[in-house]
């Protein structure tokens, strides 16, 4: 949330030069200005992502020991959340500008007032001194106002341009980390059909041997190598 530097706190003195018959003075009293507040940034939860179901192993054999890879996007916000927040916090962030720069004129057409109806009251004896400063107090309301109003813009610009740049670093490391967690899958799925592959053909082997063991009688079984983790046994 925005909170300007400095808060303007129009007050404007003036002192009245004493006419030959009376001594006066001019000030007018203005109300304190808010400070004003932006919109803070939304916040946004991302869903973890499925876990791949593992086959299971025949009896006797290893399992499958390359682990499943981690999510590198898990907690992260997509590209197009990211953007449409971004969006969303810019057209809030303009509203609440204009809300407060259009408080702020009329702050400044109300200490105009004030010191007009001031002006009024000492008119028939201090005429053209009350006009004179009249004039000058209502020129310094608005160099104040039109000061307030330049800080908000400069506040507002300087937190837009930050949440443009961590949106833009945000959705940089988003697509970095999700074209490895890609490459990840790809190799844990290769790796994985591989494994499945080789347990089945090993299975059906042992299945054809065990049914011919049962017809022929031999003087000893050859032992059948085995692949595991890419590895021959026998």
């Amino acid at each position: 949330m925005y909170m300007p530097a400095t808060t303007m706190a129009a007050a404007v003195p003036t002192t009245m030069v004493a006419a030959p018959i009376a001594a006066s003075t001019f000030v007018a009293a203005a109300p304190t200005v808010a400070a004003p507040s932006f919109v803070a940034a939304p916040q946004t939860v991302v869903a973890a992502p499925a876990v791949v179901e593992a086959v299971a192993a025949p009896i006797g054999f290893p399992g499958f020991a390359v682990p499943a890879p981690m999510s590198l996007t898990a907690g992260l916000v997509p590209p197009e959340k990211i953007e449409a927040e971004r969006l969303g916090y810019e057209k809030a962030l303009a509203a609440q500008l204009d809300k407060q720069s259009n408080a702020t004129t009329e702050e400044a057409k109300i200490k105009k007032a004030m010191l007009e109806q001031t002006a009024k009251t000492q008119l028939a004896q201090y005429q053209l001194q009350i006009e004179e400063n009249f004039k000058m107090a209502c020129l310094q309301v608005d160099q104040e106002a039109q000061t307030m109003i330049n800080s908000l813009k400069e506040a507002a610009i300087t937190q837009q341009t930050a949440r443009e740049e961590m949106a833009a670093i945000a959705v940089a490391d988003y697509n970095k980390k999700k074209a490895l967690e890609e490459m990840s899958v790809k190799s844990y799925q290769l790796q994985k059909q591989w494994y499945d592959s080789e347990m089945k053909l090993t299975a059906e082997y042992q299945k054809v041997m065990k049914a011919g063991s049962k017809s022929v009688i031999t003087p000893g079984a050859p032992q059948v190598p085995v692949a595991a983790g890419g590895i021959w046994y026998q």
